[in-house]
């Protein structure tokens, strides 16, 4: 027997024996460690075990509660904070008519997380344990996510959630129901008000248009789940239309039968590239792939897309963050071209 055939028996024999005494936890990380000697010999027998085990552990490990906690957090804001605070909402929905405020909306420097910044602060609070210990973030179905074995990238996304969850509460979420709820200075923010606001714009294909305005009549009537799932493909297609108008390339090259050519889907991949981040900006595409696709954020394409999401995340404030994202479009595109 072989040194790494002796090593993968011996990490699996670990693995097993924490599994038998109910150690799931621990078993989860002997079979990732496992997965990863049984990769590296090409054993595929060993790599399905060890790839579903994972699973099963981690899901073994939420279900028995002693391993993870929920933890919630409070952030106190200071009376000072709270009335220069208050006083920004005032003069921000003071600013003029409708139009003016949801362009002001979707243009703001406040309302989207500034990537550098949050690296600093990453880079000046991230405890000692992430740099030193074994860490893994796992999904509620069990997965382990990509990243989260990274002690820096991990405190980076924390604190990128943490930038993006203070936006949407202080500002977005606040001004959005405002001019719902409270209709400061006798402007309203409805289904004709925004629809208008859309279809006038130019930024939309009719066909698009069409769907995205049922998307958001879906949306006034508190039906987030439809929403969501009208809003957030459209939102795709548009960006890209948008993107391809802008002079990125977003066709694809398809060579398995013959060749072919598609319109590319929207990814990580290409919102990391310079590319999409020389017309639109690194904050813009990381806010993006944020709220769309990132495994350590909120994923809301991806579970969209393959049937993941759960009745509690299709709520007001995802929605209305997806709503943000248009009025980015419509803010920054839409004034251009007018």
């Amino acid at each position: 027997m072989s040194v790494n055939a002796v090593d993968l028996q011996t990490k699996l024999s670990q693995a097993q024996e924490a599994e038998n005494s109910e150690d799931f936890f621990r078993a989860a990380f002997f079979y990732k460690d496992t997965l990863a000697v049984a990769l590296k010999v090409g054993n595929s027998e060993k790599i399905k075990l060890c790839k579903n085990k994972i699973v099963e552990m981690n899901k073994k490990s939420i279900a028995s509660g002693k391993d993870f906690k929920e933890i919630s957090v409070t952030q106190e804001i200071p009376e000072d904070k709270k009335k220069a605070h208050e006083e920004f909402i005032s003069k921000f929905l003071n600013q003029g008519d409708l139009k003016t405020i949801l362009i002001a909306i979707g243009k703001h420097p406040f309302f989207f997380p500034k990537v550098a910044e949050v690296q600093k602060t990453t880079n000046k609070t991230m405890p000692i344990t992430y740099q030193i210990a074994s860490l893994s973030t796992i999904s509620n179905d069990g997965h382990n996510l990509r990243g989260s074995s990274d002690g820096s990238y991990a405190w980076f996304m924390n604190m990128y959630d943490m930038s993006q969850r203070l936006i949407m509460n202080l500002y977005i979420d606040r001004i959005i129901y405002e001019l719902m709820e409270n209709k400061p200075n006798n402007i309203s923010l409805n289904i004709q008000g925004l629809s208008e606001y859309f279809s006038k714009s130019g930024i939309f294909e009719e066909r698009n248009l069409k769907i995205i305005l049922v998307g958001l009549e879906k949306y006034f009537k508190n039906d987030y789940i439809s929403a969501m799932h009208i809003l957030v493909p459209q939102f795709e297609a548009v960006f890209l239309r948008i993107s391809e108008k802008l002079r990125i390339d977003i066709v694809a090259l398809d060579q398995r039968q013959g060749i072919a050519t598609r319109t590319k889907t929207l990814s990580e991949t290409y919102l990391d590239s310079e590319e999409f981040k020389k017309v639109w900006g690194e904050d813009l595409c990381r806010q993006i792939k944020f709220i769309l696709f990132e495994q350590m954020g909120y994923r809301i394409r991806h579970k969209i897309a393959h049937g993941e999401i759960e009745v509690g995340e299709c709520n007001f404030q995802n929605t209305t963050l997806i709503l943000y994202l248009y009025l980015v479009l419509l803010g920054r595109i839409g004034i251009k071209s007018a």
